[in-house]
């Protein structure tokens, strides 16, 4: 057998290759589509990334930390953020497409559901079950960018509006702590008139501590700017005091050193710093209320005394919302503030950077279910390239023995393809050509008489001991099937795969033919 005999028979098998599995790859893209393997095989990682990635067998708290997980998971995918990435067509057209899509979905869910059910049951585990994940969202997003996750996380368990509730109640104590000091202050005053001033001055101090600290729980300015706020109203009460206390010169100066003394204790260049970062709470701390619903609303109820405000309810509101927190993620979003050096100017930088801790831990892990995917689409690539081998007769020893003694075959294939590769750099075109024209080129497929026979010829049949009958030589029986068998694997390495490598044969051929 010499070399461009090889070739053209390499060009044929690799051509036919390359026909199923056009096929296959449109095969195996409806399924994906049809039963959302995609979006399902996305979910079923956010769950395990929710879970921690692995259970114990015999953990008493295993099933209320899977329904955490479950109600967390919905809750992630019913978010404005992630529910967005789901874009479907409107208009009556594509919502009766939509509408027949689902329910071949749901009816191919239903059949699967009843084979494998079955079959758990055989095996001894009736508990195991499969069932559509999309009931009430037949549609849902196949890919979700690391930055939308991480924003969905952060605002389901509303950080920052946890983070505010703490702040606020903490300045309610830090103002308490102020005005009580300033009143024992007013102790050293001996004339009633000056007590009434300063007291009276004092309480227009604290409303104005109180506008300032529920414009901050408004969301309406920062933090460093509410604790300037109040300096700037004590300075003002100290200034006030200078003015229009009338006291005997030594009683007077000393009460007014009594309240810069106050003062500096806590506004100092020194001591303002750590006064913010002391408001503010950590992370980790935030993390824990998120964990103990009812710490939160222990500071709720510490941040207002006016339960009927709207901002109050409004917080309320925010905390009934917030789902459980599953253990396992509690212990990822610790590991994940442990990588973060130091804290941030204010609680919103710390968020931020906790968010870019979040997309990097969810990059990490989609890299990894990807890969899962992967082989797992690579099994079902074999299934179906098996089963178009066997629909198509598809045997790669009998397509050799085709090729290499039916000269006219071998050379229409082998002039085809090289005309096809000649005048498509597209594997597109490809598939629409080859769709168009498949007619035109006979292969060494099907279950025709014809091709069956040359498979087994009935002339090489063997006589069964005992019986007066006969069959067809065992022997060829498994030669198909093992053919089969290595057109399956074939075909499910992919048209790409087959259709670069034909261009390289190709190339080899007109080289040598060029020589």
């Amino acid at each position: 057998m010499n070399l461009p005999l090889v070739v053209d028979i390499a060009i044929g098998i690799i051509f036919i290759y390359l026909t199923l599995s056009l096929l296959s790859s449109e095969i195996h893209e409806l399924i994906t589509t049809l039963l959302q393997w995609r979006a399902e095989h996305l979910r079923n990682s956010i769950r395990v990334l929710l879970e921690g990635g692995g259970k114990e067998k015999f953990d008493p708290t295993l099933k209320e930390r899977n329904d955490q997980v479950q109600v967390l998971t919905d809750r992630l995918y019913s978010h404005p953020l992630i529910r967005s990435l789901n874009q479907e067509a409107k208009g009556n057209l594509a919502q009766l497409n939509r509408q027949a899509s689902d329910a071949i979905i749901g009816g191919l869910y239903r059949v699967v559901s009843l084979v494998f059910n079955f079959v758990n049951r055989l095996v001894g585990n009736p508990k195991a079950t499969l069932t559509n994940p999309f009931t009430n969202h037949t549609s849902a997003p196949s890919h979700i960018p690391p930055e939308t996750f991480a924003s969905t996380i952060l605002k389901t368990f509303q950080m920052s509006e946890i983070g505010r509730i703490v702040t606020v109640s903490r300045l309610e104590k830090f103002q308490e702590r102020q005005v009580s000091a300033l009143l024992k202050k007013e102790q050293y005053l001996r004339e009633p008139e000056s007590r009434r001033l300063a007291t009276e001055r004092l309480r227009q101090m604290t409303r104005d501590w109180n506008k300032t600290r529920q414009e901050f729980a408004n969301g309406g300015i920062t933090l460093a700017a509410t604790i300037d706020r109040m300096e700037n109203s004590l300075n003002g009460y100290i200034g006030y005091c200078e003015q229009f206390i009338r006291e005997p010169e030594t009683i007077k100066n000393f009460f007014l050193y009594e309240l810069k003394y106050a003062k500096d204790r806590y506004y100092n260049p020194t001591e303002k710093p750590r006064i913010l970062e002391t408001l503010r709470p950590t992370l980790n701390e935030l993390i824990d209320l998120v964990q103990n619903k009812p710490k939160i609303y222990q500071q709720l109820e510490a941040a207002f005394r006016d339960k009927s405000s709207p901002t109050y309810q409004g917080f309320k509101a925010v905390i009934d919302r917030i789902p459980d927190l599953p253990e396992p993620l509690q212990n990822s979003l610790r590991a994940l503030t442990e990588k973060m050096d130091t804290r941030k100017a204010s609680l919103e930088e710390e968020i931020q950077d906790l968010q870019t801790q979040l997309e990097t831990w969810f990059d990490q892990s989609m890299a990894r279910a990807s890969g899962v995917y992967r082989r797992n689409a690579r099994g079902i690539a074999i299934l179906i390239g098996f089963l178009i081998a066997i629909a198509t007769n598809a045997d790669t020893f009998f397509m050799v023995d085709s090729l290499s003694q039916n000269t006219l075959l071998r050379e229409t294939i082998s002039d085809y393809a090289q005309t096809e590769v000649a005048r498509t750099q597209n594997l597109d075109e490809v598939k629409r050509n080859v769709r168009n024209q498949l007619d035109d080129v006979s292969l060494p497929l099907g279950w025709n008489e014809s091709i069956r026979r040359q498979q087994i010829p009935p002339e090489e049949s063997v006589q069964i001991p005992g019986l007066n009958r006969q069959i067809g030589n065992p022997l060829l029986y498994l030669k198909r099937l093992l053919g089969w068998l290595i057109s399956g694997i074939a075909i499910s390495m992919g048209a790409s795969f087959w259709y670069d490598l034909l261009r390289k044969v190709v190339d080899v051929k007109n080289t040598g033919d060029k020589r």
